[in-house]
């Protein structure tokens, strides 16, 4: 069957639809086609977008409708089959399209290699440094590549400035319409790099497009601006999330949360607004504490986009996914590439000023030799948010795929090197707070599993999420604190802290972003190629249940309001500075100290569900739950029946919706 291409479309967009059109036909021996995977929502224009995928559901291509259809498979699932994959048509009537396994393999033949006219322009200090838009030297590094669209990668050194670079992606449709991505970086680590002030102006077909006056640009970030060429029409895509969520790519959200309005205008909470460089509606400093809406597994903003899917959502998610360029965390090599804690003599690189103290040099530590002390202070792992991997996913974009190699890489840079806590090459996370294991470990699997195949960095990241879950492993099968088997003490600074000195106190709170962190990277299983399906498994359940006894053991208060306490007291330390500690052996010797501090009249660390611990406990319980341990369903239920003064558990929930997770 030969497919109608619309009146009117360019002579090399109807040649690429004869060249699709095996991979769009119908199947020729009379059989029913395979079930739609989705069915996407699309107004009239070019569409490309992210669509991850269950394991074996599409041997070869996709198709969208009955569509010419591009597939660029990124990610590919141990068996050959597509994992994540970038797909492009042009929609010509608005309205809900299936998406379908092609019959055949994607054609390969004719390849769009137009290229626009495009130049960036910084005037710095008087003088001018322009970079312009050229066909790459050597071989093309392209992101999508076929009969209906191409998108080609430039670096460019601006009037060869030592440190700045300008990076073109620019993308070329079959009817001759295309767009170009400009991203500026200050990211090298050569000696002399540092934060510069500029102007810049970007010219794209001989129009100016883009200008802005007094730019200061920190070491260590970046920014991106897009611009369509040649009346370039961009499809709205509102994806079906569907095979996300079967793929387990993404959880799935309870469909209650909360939809406010979003908008770009402002300062944000921030201060600083929505431009570039800005930080939009994230808070600063980053290591800043209590409840924030990037601070949950994923952000509440892309939860709730997951779930309502408006337009303003969708611009908002895009917008702090782009503005994740601001924060001082990302640093290449000289040849483009991340550093590299399995390259010889980067073992010991770590992302932080101290990297020149003389002990840390005589230990072998190396790290960026610009001046760290002009970047956006990124933090820890502690308070790390994901800004850029539900971007990633959706839209399919380049610069979103370097975003989350760039933060992933940091959970590993920017852990202290030494043999005593990264271990220098081994990567091992444990030397961050507790929750830092946790928001780190996301990150690097999710950058190990959905980071395209081939990625320089992704091997890397995949071994280290596997040696931390092996490690996890280790430490939760034999690590002994006796009957009631806490974990991580001597941690929380609440030990040498008075009134609270003397007891070894826990925060089991924070153990839930390790414990849901492995889950999520056993449920990813896969990733670079590595079987991660199991690692981690004894940390998790030993974590998860000591969560439900506070539920259940019978020692235990049955007050709701001290069943998701702050801190927990695990035992005593003993007089003289001795570090070993005398854990407490039952349940009842945990909840005397922990409730007795410093008044048992007015106990600290009692905090209701609603507005604290309870979302923490909700997935430790669901955990306990898909565990089949006995009572950990009926304690979900009583904490989801739970309410404070009139707020709902699940009235909380809908409100951070970061944490409304389904399962």
């Amino acid at each position: 069957m030969i497919l109608n291409t619309h009146k009117g479309v360019r002579r090399r967009l109807a040649g690429a639809v004869l060249t699709l059109a095996a991979a769009a036909a119908v199947r020729a021996d009379g059989r029913a086609a395979s079930p739609p995977l989705a069915r996407e929502s699309l107004t009239a224009g070019w569409a490309t977008f992210g669509i991850a995928l269950p394991a074996g559901a599409v041997p070869a291509g996709l198709k969208i409708g009955n569509l010419p259809t591009q597939t660029d498979v990124k990610v590919r699932w141990p068996d050959g089959s597509a994992r994540f994959a970038v797909v492009t048509a042009k929609v010509f009537t608005s309205g809900t399209y299936d998406v379908a396994p092609a019959p055949t393999p994607p054609a390969i033949g004719q390849r769009v290699a137009t290229l626009p006219q495009a130049s960036v322009t910084l005037v710095i200090e008087g003088q001018t440094y322009t970079a312009a838009l050229v066909r790459p030297a050597g071989v093309p590094e392209y992101w999508l590549d076929g009969p209906l669209v191409s998108e080609v990668r430039t670096t460019v050194a601006p009037g060869m400035h030592p440190f700045l670079r300008v990076i073109f992606d620019a993308r070329s449709y079959a009817d001759g319409a295309g767009r170009v991505d400009v991203t500026v970086e200050n990211c090298l680590d050569v000696a002399g790099a540092d934060q510069v002030k500029y102007d810049v102006a970007i010219t794209v077909a001989g129009r100016r497009v883009f200008e802005h006056r007094d730019v200061t640009h920190k070491y260590l970030a970046r920014w991106r601006q897009s611009f369509a060429t040649a009346g370039l029409r961009e499809a709205a895509v509102t994806p079906d999330l569907a095979p996300f969520i079967a793929s387990r790519a993404i959880p799935a959200y309870l469909p209650t949360i909360d939809s406010p309005p979003r908008a770009l205008t402002g300062d944000g909470v921030s201060g600083t607004g929505f431009d570039i460089l800005g930080f939009g509606d994230l808070t600063l400093p980053m290591n800043a504490h209590s409840g924030r809406p990037e601070l949950a597994p994923y952000p509440d903003w892309a939860a709730q986009y997951l779930v309502h899917r408006r337009p303003d959502e969708r611009e908002y998610l895009v917008r702090h996914g782009e503005l994740a360029g601001s924060w001082g965390v990302h640093v290449r090599d000289v040849d483009g590439s991340l550093p590299d804690i399995d390259r010889a003599g980067q073992g010991y690189y770590w992302l932080d000023p101290r990297w020149r103290d003389p002990g840390n040099r005589s230990a072998g530590f190396t790290g960026p030799r610009g001046n760290l002390d002009h970047r956006a202070e990124p933090g820890d792992n502690a308070h790390q948010p994901s800004l850029a991997y539900i971007p990633y996913l959706i839209t399919g974009e380049h610069y979103f795929a370097d975003e989350i190699a760039f933060w992933a890489n940091f959970c590993l840079i920017g852990s202290f090197a030494s043999d005593d806590n990264r271990k220098g090459p081994q990567g091992l996370l444990i030397g961050n707070e507790v929750r830092g294991i946790g928001w780190a470990l996301r990150n690097m699997a999710d950058a190990a599993a959905y980071l395209p195949d081939g990625y320089a960095i992704k091997t890397t990241l995949a071994e280290k999420v596997l040696n931390n879950l092996k490690y996890l492993d280790q430490y939760a099968s034999s690590f002994d604190s006796g009957p009631v088997r806490t974990l991580f003490p001597g941690r929380r600074p609440e030990d040498s802290t008075p009134p609270y000195q003397g007891y070894v106190w826990i925060s089991i709170w924070e153990q839930s972003y390790v414990a849901w962190a492995i889950d999520h990277a056993i449920q990813q299983r896969y990733l670079a190629g590595l079987d991660a399906s199991g690692a981690g498994a004894q940390m998790r359940d030993r974590i998860a249940r000591l969560q439900l006894n506070l539920f259940t053991n019978p020692e235990w208060p049955r007050d709701a309001d001290r069943q998701a306490p702050y801190l927990l007291a695990a035992g005593r330390w003993p007089p003289g500075g001795e570090r070993i500690p005398a854990f407490f052996s039952r349940f009842s010797e945990v909840a005397a100290a922990t409730f007795s501090v410093p008044s048992p009249a007015h106990p600290d660390f009692v905090r209701p569900f609603e507005g604290y611990y309870g979302p923490e406990a909700r997935l430790l319980l669901m955990i306990c739950d898909r565990l089949g341990e006995r009572s950990a369903a009926s304690s979900l239920a009583a904490l989801m029946a739970h309410a404070t003064d009139g707020v709902r558990m699940t009235d909380d929930l809908n409100r951070r919706s970061g944490w409304a997770i389904a399962q």
